[in-house]
């Protein structure tokens, strides 16, 4: 599974995550641009990636510095979409291995400040622990995500 073109993880949305995304940008175009950003995170955790045909690949992302050690990450996406610019895709890279590696993604909104605030905070470590209690500690019980 892994490769240039199709790259080292698969990404799924939180089901929170997605409906923020559709609330944010409900025109199907726009949402769809939204994703094709996030879908960067397949070649996470470089910079700079190059697709197979050599086309690079700008992954402007970091760690979320309020969660230390909890593999809680942002992407910044530059481009404005629908009107909105200073999108945040926030995404959590589980610590266990599974095949294949998978990326989640959190939440997805416009940052309208330069800091996150408190309530967003202990939603993306909330989202974290939700992702961890129903899809890696019991995976074999049915849940509506």
């Amino acid at each position: 599974m892994e490769g240039h073109l199709t790259g080292s993880y698969l990404v799924r949305a939180y089901r929170p995550a997605f409906q923020e995304a559709r609330k944010l940008l409900p025109r199907q175009r726009d949402f769809a641009e939204l994703r094709r950003h996030a879908l960067k995170l397949r070649f996470w955790p470089e910079n700079h990636p190059k697709t197979e045909d050599g086309q690079v690949l700008d992954l402007d992302w970091s760690w979320v510095r309020s969660l230390p050690g909890k593999n809680i990450g942002e992407l910044r996406i530059g481009d404005t979409i629908a009107g909105h610019d200073n999108l945040r895709v926030i995404f959590f890279v589980p610590p266990e291995k599974t095949k294949p590696p998978m990326i989640w993604v959190l939440a997805a909104f416009q940052k309208k400040r330069d800091d996150f605030t408190k309530a967003q905070i202990d939603t993306f470590a909330f989202r974290r622990v939700l992702v961890l209690e129903r899809f890696y500690k019991n995976p074999l019980k049915p849940h509506n995500t």
